[in-house]
Formats: structure tokens, C-alpha cells, sequence
């Protein structure tokens, strides 16, 4: 295997083992506020006519992002529109995403308890195949 390929491999290690762990979790979270926000402050600059405030701006991008879409704070212009259409496949994307760590993170703990007895089962048999044939030889 080259190097690309060890680094690839290495990488892909360390992030199945941080979603097993549940601390993508933290990152992705983080990940959607720091976008809101950025977005909330684009939008104002983008459409200050129909975003007077930063505040406004906000409002607009988290009900964007979780996909409420309350519709009191919409853009006009062709620009706003644009930002807008990425802010929602963001939005539906990254909550799509959310919601399939949350489940794997769930099956996941759930799971680990089987697997250990399982394990515990096997090396108990292991154990009494190996005194049986001990005691054959």
C-alpha cells in the first residue's frame, strides 16, 4: 500500500472511530451554528431591505437551517434567493446527517453489550475445547 493510500486508511480509521464514539456529534453540531450564523450576517448584507437587522438575518437563517421555514422573513432579490437555496440544502443535509449519527451512536450502544457477551461465550467454549483436548493428549 503507498503512502496515499495509508493516510487515506488512517484518516477513515480516526473518523469511524469518532463516529462510533459519538464526538462527530459535537463537531457537527458546532459545524450548523457557525453556518448560521455566517449566513444570518450574509443575508443581511446580500438583502438589507428585506433584512433590515442582523437580528432579522438570524431569525431567517435558523428557521432556515432546521428547516421551519416560518415564511414572516423571506428574501426578494435574485442574490438573497440564491443564498437561500444554499442555506436550505445545507439545512437538509446537515440535519439528514444529524439524524443518522444520533441513530448509528443509539445501535451502536445497544449493541456493544451483545457483542461482549458474545465474545465471552466464545472464549468460555474456547477455554473448555482446549481443556478437553488437554486432557485427550
Amino acid at each position: 500500500m503507498n503512502l496515499e493510500g495509508r493516510g487515506t486508511k488512517l484518516v477513515l480509521e480516526r473518523f469511524d472511530r469518532a463516529f462510533q464514539r459519538g464526538r462527530i456529534l459535537r463537531w457537527l453540531v458546532l459545524t450548523i451554528v457557525v453556518i448560521t450564523v455566517a449566513y444570518g450576517f450574509l443575508m443581511r448584507i446580500v438583502d438589507p431591505h428585506d433584512f433590515p437587522t442582523v437580528g432579522t438575518g438570524m431569525w431567517w437563517a435558523a428557521s432556515t437551517v432546521t428547516t421551519i421555514g416560518y415564511g414572516d422573513v423571506v428574501p426578494t432579490t435574485d442574490l438573497g434567493k440564491l443564498v437561500a437555496s444554499g442555506l436550505m440544502i445545507f439545512g437538509f443535509a446537515s440535519l439528514s446527517l444529524l439524524t443518522g449519527i444520533v441513530a448509528s451512536v443509539f445501535v451502536a450502544r445497544r449493541a456493544a453489550p451483545e457483542a461482549s457477551s458474545d465474545v465471552s461465550a466464545i472464549e468460555k467454549r474456547l477455554e473448555r475445547i482446549e481443556q478437553l483436548l488437554r486432557e485427550q493428549a
